[in-house]
């Protein structure tokens, strides 16, 4: 494994954290894992992912497992933006840092007094990254948006599901996490950019944009091939009748098998090597239009065979395929546990990021903090008196 030994990229750089539940906490959890010295500026209530659980239990002392997962490396601030005081110690703040990082709906910072027009012409070199549904500008600009609303928007449930069950919701907030990436590669570009000119930047992140953006290939599609993607079920991208998933003994299996290679490989692991060999199958034309017969002899003979078993078989056999797990599966999986991807905190352990350096790369050093557990610590360090600290406090 790669040591995180040596500076990392962003040690030495502040961000003033305005976001609450996923899409901004995300983007500075990714931050804070390489080196930001991410404040997060929250209500005396906290964020309302401190409370995000299936179950009350979870959340208990406002530190749900969902909070805790983005909350890594961070401070926390607890101020009442309505009060003057607090108000006069987030510009402190923020102009004691390099980045602001905030998704309140477009305007509510200004109308607080600490927009980014005002705060640029105090800081020029401030990067100030906006994060929500639409965008800042536009007829949409200031509706509500959550991710499983841009899901349906975004034309992503139009391709997830069965056509026989109708659209389905991606099983996590897909969306809101992949705003978070955005953004933080979004910031993380600023600064590049701001090394080179000296100047600030205003960044605009909606959630549309970056579900539109992920979805590119499938888009295009549509663009400029002129077909428009249905709800494709298990079936891969590939269209191939063997890129799908097939029920075995006690699971499923989701194969790729995509070239004749593959395809050889898999007929000798259900025991019918001369399967290519059958006019009905002897090519991926052949076999789109018997999809359904080769179905019958895949499920056949995976019913045979357990899940494990058989995505050792396949993997050996060159197919690439695997069981579908669940989650305390997939974690515990060995190159999961090689890769030293999970990391231990309080209440037990979150993933860290998806890419190692060789040097100064990512790390976890803290558990996700209280509300408010830094307040005092954090404004004393921005040159806030006792009394100036007492006042923003109550």
């Amino acid at each position: 494994m790669f040591m995180n030994n040596g500076p990392q990229p962003f040690s030495n750089i502040r961000l003033i954290d305005f976001s609450r539940v996923v899409s901004g906490p995300y983007a500075t959890s990714q931050l804070a894992m390489l080196g930001a010295d991410v404040i997060k500026i929250e209500s005396p209530e906290g964020d309302e992912a401190r409370r995000m659980a299936p179950t009350s239990e979870l959340s208990e002392g406002s530190m749900s497992p969902a909070y805790r997962a983005m909350g890594i490396n961070k401070r926390s601030v607890a101020l009442d933006l309505k009060n003057p005081d607090a108000r006069a110690a987030a510009e402190r703040l923020i102009l004691s840092a390099d980045i602001v990082i905030e998704n309140f709906r477009p305007g509510v910072m200004k109308r607080l007094g600490l927009g980014y027009d005002l705060m640029a012409t105090k800081k020029p070199e401030l990067i100030w990254c906006s994060i929500s549904g639409f965008g800042q500008t536009g007829p949409r600009a200031d509706s509500p948006a959550y991710d499983v609303r841009l899901q349906a928007m975004s034309g992503l449930m139009s391709i997830t599901g069965f056509p026989d069950h109708g659209p389905s919701r991606a099983g996590y907030a897909v969306v809101d996490a992949s705003t978070g990436m955005a953004a933080a590669f979004a910031v993380a570009s600023a600064l590049f950019q701001r090394e080179k000119t000296g100047r600030g930047q205003q960044i605009d992140v909606p959630m549309l944009d970056t579900a539109l953006s992920h979805m590119a290939p499938t888009v295009a599609e549509w663009t400029i091939g002129g077909h428009v993607p249905k709800l494709a079920g298990n079936q891969g991208t590939s269209g191939r009748p063997t890129a799908n998933a097939f029920p075995c003994r006690d699971g499923t299996i989701l194969l790729a098998c995509n070239t004749e290679r593959q395809f050889k490989g898999l007929s000798n692991v259900i025991g019918m090597p001369n399967l290519p060999e059958d006019p009905r199958y002897q090519d991926w034309p052949s076999r789109k239009a018997n999809e359904n017969s080769l179905r019958e002899i895949i499920e056949k003979r995976f019913a045979e065979h357990s899940a494990v078993t058989l995505e050792d078989l396949l993997e050996k056999a060159g197919v690439p395929a695997s069981r579908v797990r669940d989650i305390p599966s997939a974690i515990a999986d060995s190159q999961v546990t090689h890769r030293g991807l999970m990391a231990d905190v309080e209440g037990g352990s979150v993933v860290g990021a998806p890419f190692s350096f060789a040097w100064g790369g990512p790390s976890i050093k803290t558990s996700a903090p209280k509300i408010g557990q830094d307040t005092e610590s954090v404004l004393k360090e921005v040159g806030l008196s006792e009394l100036e600290i007492k006042s923003a406090m109550s």
